[in-house]
């Protein structure tokens, strides 16, 4: 019987790319978002990667990828001007999964030179890249045309395609979850008072409201148990889509507060970016469609024109 459902799960994820659209939109949006890292860096690039006084040694990992960095360090400029060139191959979905894994190494490799600038949305971002090596995301928003592949063919790069989204949905509950937990064991988490002590930090205090938030204990409480609420809450309600929408919305206020309140940029971004893979394929190209409208294109619907890749195209959004 359990065979049998898994055969029959096997099939459906077989028959077709069911994230297709977002899978498209996502890579384009973390290139984007890799890029705009890249150029806020560009200024003290020598301060990262080139003065080994504020860099760690070398990884092993580090070195059997690239054997002695110390050389990469001294000629820095020779890796990350490719790294962007890659970047806006990936954009177009130019080189498709071969783009992929290489953005992939070069972020990995680039993470490494210098951990200590690395935070929390930057190690999600490898993950991302990781899954994406095997997603199918060139249905849209690419510059060639479409590969023709066996019936076999096509089937296991939808299965592939899938496992890889589900893999990205996974990975945002259990890192919820953790998180979560992580909070139940804290002693200021336990007592209220965590919330208190973050918007106050000189380190994270992004307005002169924080003060004023801070004052009522009884606003602390809610939006420190209430975090550690939605955080537990989140990896279980998420599958239920009567629910989904309320708490995609909820999630995403949650996430700019911390943004704007905190100043945590990229992690929000990065995971807000991960909560399109809940919302139906349809829906976001039904919704692409009225953006694309709104803006007065004269080419038509987006799903049409900026659709299958069958043809080269342009992008008119």
């Amino acid at each position: 019987m359990i065979v049998k459902q898994i055969q029959n799960y096997k099939h459906f994820l077989e028959r077709n790319n069911y994230k297709s659209f977002y899978l498209a939109f996502f890579r384009v949006a973390i290139s984007l978002w890799l890029l705009k890292e890249i150029g806020i860096m560009w200024p003290n690039l020598n301060l990262f990667f080139e003065a080994t006084i504020f860099v760690e040694p070398a990884k092993p990992i580090l070195r059997l990828i690239i054997g002695d960095p110390s050389w990469l360090r001294a000629h820095y400029l020779f890796f990350v001007i490719p790294y962007i060139g890659i970047l806006i191959l990936n954009i177009f979905g130019i080189g498709r999964w071969l783009t992929a894994g290489l953005v992939f190494l070069f972020v990995f490799v680039l993470h490494k030179l210098n951990t200590t600038i690395i935070n929390s949305g930057d190690i999600a971002v490898q993950f991302l890249l990781f899954y994406l090596i095997f997603a199918q995301s060139y249905q849209y928003f690419v510059c060639s045309k479409k590969i023709k592949s066996h019936s076999d063919f096509k089937r296991l790069i939808n299965l592939l395609s899938n496992l890889a989204v589900l893999s990205i949905m996974l990975y945002l509950c259990i890192a919820y979850l953790a998180v979560g937990l992580s909070k139940l064991f804290e002693p200021l988490w336990q007592s209220g008072e965590a919330t208190y002590y973050a918007l106050l930090n000189e380190r994270y205090k992004g307005t002169s409201l924080n003060e004023l938030i801070v004052k009522n204990k009884w606003v602390n409480y809610m939006i420190n148990y209430g975090t550690i609420l939605f955080e537990l809450l989140f990896p279980f309600i998420i599958w239920f889509k009567k629910l989904r929408r309320y708490l995609l919305v909820t999630g995403i206020i949650f996430h700019l507060c911390i943004y704007i309140f905190m100043m945590i940029y990229g992690f929000q971004i990065i995971f807000i970016l991960m909560y399109g893979f809940f919302l139906p394929n349809d829906q976001l190209l039904k919704f692409a469609d009225k953006i694309s409208n709104f803006f007065g294109s004269r080419k038509g619907p987006i799903s049409r024109y900026v659709g299958l890749a069958d043809n080269p195209i342009t992008v008119t959004i």
